[in-house]
């Protein structure tokens, strides 16, 4: 390795973003930008911004920011703050590594591919304290055109932009990888879980039939994790399922089952309790706080009739130590060239 090579390290956590502000018209210029990206829109650009501009922001940013209010924090967002966090703590797990970053260390950053804090102004302080080498380290276990190939796309963008050309591996996916699985297995125990008298739903974001079709191989992975979690928990096939959650309502076809409606149907015909985790959600965000915790949990339980236990929900892994071990693991087997990069 060269002089170059063996300089301080740059780390860039990557996620999707979230608005400024739990307010319409925040939500408004954040949706706009995301759902304009290439990767995300499901029609020609001047078809789907006059879409967007007449009949669907209109509409849906005043209800998406009420429910960013619910969830709204002193921090501000969950998920940006959460991020921030979870980059703090993998810093810390990797301060002082002599065998990834020789006598130097690494810098971790935490950036939004919408919104911010930005991917380009993340990269600039990297460069500025004085990294020489970069991983990207897109926040989703299980890679999609539409999330880790958006983010890629960000992080390409703000490198010409500022004219900055290190030697850079990114993380395509690790919802595989053992040290993920065991930690959101454990804390999947650590909520209460109990195989003998619990069944475990594991929901995934969904993502478009379209992008399955043209060869995105995100329903596969998002099946190998869920596999390895009910391996490491002992569980058999019949004690836990899967599905998909959140679809964007654009007209297209989205994976399933959809959560929801498996939500209700478990709530109408499984006697046991309902245990819910997220493994394709590295941090709590609106898709979990507000669509699991505030819609289907009360919806799960109306439906029981039962008086019977309440929908558990299994917080995502977040900036937890089991989280930032595994994720500083990633990031050394990255350097080391022993994972699958870009």
């Amino acid at each position: 390795m060269g002089e170059r090579g063996r300089g301080r390290v740059g780390v860039l956590m990557v996620n999707t973003g979230s608005p400024a502000a739990p307010t319409a018209p925040a939500v408004a210029s954040y949706l706009k930008t995301f759902l304009m990206d290439e990767r995300i829109r499901p029609l020609p650009a001047p078809v789907w911004r006059a879409i967007l501009d007449h009949i669907i922001l209109p509409r849906r940013s005043p209800a998406s920011a009420a429910k960013y209010a619910a969830i709204w924090t002193d921090e501000g967002s969950p998920l940006i703050a959460g991020c921030r966090a979870l980059a703090v703590r993998v810093e810390e797990e990797l301060r002082g590594d002599g065998v990834a970053m020789p006598g130097r260390g690494a810098v971790v950053r935490a950036a939004m591919t919408y919104g911010e804090p930005g991917v380009e102004g993340a990269l600039r302080e990297l460069r500025s304290v004085g990294c020489e080498r970069l991983v990207v380290l897109p926040l989703y276990p299980q890679s999609a055109y539409a999330t880790t190939a958006a983010a890629l796309d960000a992080v390409a963008r703000g490198l010409r932009r500022i004219g900055w050309e290190p030697p850079m591996t990114a993380v395509e996916s690790y919802g595989d990888d053992e040290g993920y699985v065991d930690a959101v297995a454990a804390s999947i125990w650590a909520a209460g879980f109990d195989p003998s008298r619990d069944h475990l739903l594991l929901s995934f974001h969904a993502v478009p039939l379209s992008d399955v079709d043209a060869g995105d191989t995100y329903t596969r992975q998002a099946r190998d994790t869920a596999r390895a979690v009910a391996v490491r928990l002992g569980l058999g096939e019949s004690t836990w399922s899967l599905s998909y959650q959140s679809p964007f309502e654009d007209g297209r076809r989205w994976t399933g089952p959809h959560t929801a409606r498996l939500v209700s149907s478990l709530a109408r015909h499984e006697p046991r309790r309902l245990v819910v985790a997220c493994p394709g959600f590295a941090v709590d965000c609106l898709e979990t706080l507000y669509d699991i915790e505030r819609v289907m949990r009360p919806a799960y339980r109306a439906q029981r009739g039962d008086g019977g236990p309440a929908l558990v929900y299994v917080p995502c892994l977040n900036d937890t130590a089991a989280h930032a071990r595994a994720l500083a693991g990633i990031v050394r087997r990255a350097l080391a060239g022993e994972i699958r990069l870009d």
